[in-house]
């Protein structure tokens, strides 16, 4: 009876009693979390582990997700201030609103489609003052992408000193070409 009472005290001494290792961010804000009805009910993870949603020059514009539906490429984005950024004017205002000619362009440039819509930010002329401690959710409507283009850019116009245009390249999206198109 007594060595079985050690050979258990020894087992138990030799197994954790932590909780089991999981790879997740020790922090929930390095999670997307949507707090606006223009959110998605499944947004990816940031950073973004699948790859996909593009990088921009600009680190305040991101890429939150992209959607494929019956007539639209629907992308989720958002434009923030980072409050850590030395050259940051934390406190001050910005002006935001999207180029009605903004494209998005498949990776090979041999095709484009159009912005059809705008949700949560105006389109040019018309501006929205946001504060620089605002991050503002908003989405973007083109035409949808055609069966088998899986990568492309958005192209909303030339950045330069004086404005920063919501230009992301490198995104990703399944979209198998039909059966049909690779018979022929």
């Amino acid at each position: 009876m007594k060595a079985l009472v050690a050979l258990l005290l020894l087992a138990s001494a030799c197994t954790s009693h932590r909780p089991a290792a999981i790879n997740a961010p020790a922090d929930g804000a390095e999670y997307y979390q949507p707090t606006d009805p223009v959110a998605v009910s499944m947004p990816r993870l940031y950073p973004d582990p699948e790859g996909g949603l593009g990088h921009s020059q600009d680190p305040d514009i991101r890429v939150t997700d992209i959607r494929l539906t019956a007539s639209y490429t629907v992308l989720y984005m958002t434009f923030g201030k980072d409050p850590n950024d030395r050259n940051n004017n934390y406190f001050g205002t910005s002006s935001i609103s999207f180029n009605p000619k903004a494209l998005l362009a498949s990776a090979d440039g041999k095709k484009t489609y159009a912005l059809v819509k705008t949700e949560g930010i105006p389109v040019s002329p018309e501006t929205r003052e946001i504060k620089n401690d605002e991050k503002v959710p908003f989405v973007l409507y083109f035409e949808r992408l055609d069966k088998g283009v899986e990568s492309f850019d958005l192209f909303e116009c030339k950045s330069d000193n004086l404005n920063s245009c919501f230009n992301v390249a490198g995104m990703t999206i399944q979209n198998p070409a039909s059966p049909e198109a690779k018979q022929n």
